[in-house]
């Protein structure tokens, strides 16, 4: 049995080796004609003249339609030459065309839940969480090309403010993008394009509660309005650079639930963008702004803010990704000129100077996990006390963080923050000392936008 059992494999092995062999000796024996051509492109027989001069010239045809097809290429990117965005006017070869993204526009939902808790008081009036677990704000939108010169974007949300929700119509405008000489226009109800924070909605932020200099200059989540936007990147091929200005009605600054007042003079913004890759997975960005705002009806009071941005990040393969990133602004009101009655001599016009600064590290150590860190300050340079003496105040706080990153459209936070407060500006309570805790829920449904960088 074990002779017979050996020579059946001997047999087995034999044929295994045997067909591979002769298989790839049939296949090259059996080689096609336009094989042995490539192989040997020169006639051996020039039997047939005509039929040679026919290959000639259909070799002479085949370079002439890649020359047509190349200027044809050329001619369509000297079309869109100047222009940006992510659908072009002119269909590029192998490009789908962009423009029937309306009929399958992209939909998207967030919600944000957080919960809150003060060791020492209920402090719901600030930041809108009154120690208890609440749904912050729930946000659906829709974003899609108009056509293949426009694109549209709609964001309704719903907060949560003392056990009511308000709705309330974020963002609708209308995008330009294809504009010549690398312009766009931004048409509609806007988040302006100021600072690092104000574009981000709450959702998206990196930390739970918004640093203090945001609350007191932006307010609870963003400076909203209606109005132009107006982009353009300057030609330079050693950084990129934006540019952006703006302006709108001016009737209503931070988060509100009204229309404003109507004011005479509109408001407008400036935002000069900067972005340089530095290599090696490192980037950063940074900016300058500037705000003029009339608070009042009367025209008589204006609003300064000048503000500084920048981040700095670095990934890699989003299993390891650090960010560090800081906001500073600086806000004067000027106040109308006083007359003196008596003497019928003008005083120079008090103003109210404010600033405040935060910063922010957050290292991603796990591809699920990630700590952070947060620094904030902030302080009144007008404050007096009874004497008419300018007082010494600062709010300052410290805040550390874990996040769980469930995937790219989910994530639990928990934070904890210490805030001192100094005002001497008051005949009690002078100084304080707050430990707030935070618990943050995010859930992103559908094609959620791209992030800012």
């Amino acid at each position: 049995m074990k002779f017979t059992f050996s020579k059946s494999n001997s047999w087995v092995r034999l044929v295994g080796v045997t067909l591979p062999v002769f298989f790839a000796f049939w296949l090259y024996a059996d080689t096609n004609d336009w094989e042995k051509e490539l192989e040997d492109p020169k006639p051996t027989k020039q039997t047939n003249p005509t039929k040679t001069n026919s290959s000639g010239n259909g070799s002479e045809d085949w370079e002439a339609e890649l020359d047509k097809d190349l200027k044809d290429q050329e001619t369509r990117s000297k079309v869109t030459e100047g222009s940006r965005g992510v659908t072009s006017n002119v269909q590029q070869p192998n490009q789908i065309n962009r423009s029937a993204q309306n009929l399958m526009m992209d939909v998207s939902a967030a919600i944000d839940i957080v919960g809150a808790w003060d060791r020492n008081k209920p402090r719901g009036t600030g930041e809108r969480i009154d120690n208890k677990l609440d749904v912050r704000s729930a946000e659906f939108g829709f974003t899609a090309a108009v056509d293949q010169w426009m694109r549209a974007n709609f964001l309704g949300a719903a907060h949560g403010e003392d056990g009511k929700y308000y709705f309330e119509v974020h963002e609708a405008n209308v995008l330009f993008p294809f504009l010549p000489l690398n312009t766009s226009l931004k048409v509609g109800q806007m988040f302006i394009d100021i600072g690092r924070l104000n574009r981000i909605h709450l959702h998206d932020r990196p930390f739970t509660m918004n640093p203090i200099v945001h609350e007191k200059f932006i307010g609870f989540e963003s400076a909203m309005d209606t109005g132009a936007e107006f982009s353009i990147l300057l030609p330079w091929k050693w950084i990129t650079q934006e540019l952006v200005l703006g302006a709108t009605n001016g009737k209503k600054w931070g988060h509100s639930h009204s229309e404003g007042q109507q004011k005479n003079n509109p408001m407008g913004y400036a935002h000069l963008k900067h972005f340089y890759y530095f290599g090696n997975n490192w980037g950063t960005q940074f900016g300058f702004s500037g705000v003029r705002f009339e608070p009042t009806t009367d025209r008589r009071n204006q609003r300064y803010l000048y503000g500084m941005d920048a981040v700095l990040r670095w990934n890699r393969s989003n299993l390891r990704e650090l960010m560090i990133m800081s906001e500073g602004w600086y806000q004067q009101e000027i106040f109308p000129e006083q007359l003196d009655p008596s003497t019928f001599r003008t005083s120079k016009a008090p103003s109210r100077d404010q600033w405040g600064y935060y910063f922010f590290a957050d290292y991603k150590f796990h591809q699920l996990w990630s700590l952070g860190y947060r620094y904030d300050y902030f302080t009144d340079k007008s404050l007096v006390d009874k004497n008419g003496k300018l007082a010494e105040n600062a709010i300052e706080a410290h805040s550390a963080q874990i996040t769980f990153h469930s995937s790219e459209f989910g994530r639990i936070r928990g934070s904890v923050e210490r805030r001192y407060i100094q005002d001497y500006s008051k005949t009690e309570f002078q100084e304080q000392r707050e430990w707030r805790f935070y618990v943050q829920a995010v859930a992103i449904l559908g094609s959620h936008p791209a992030h800012s960088y």
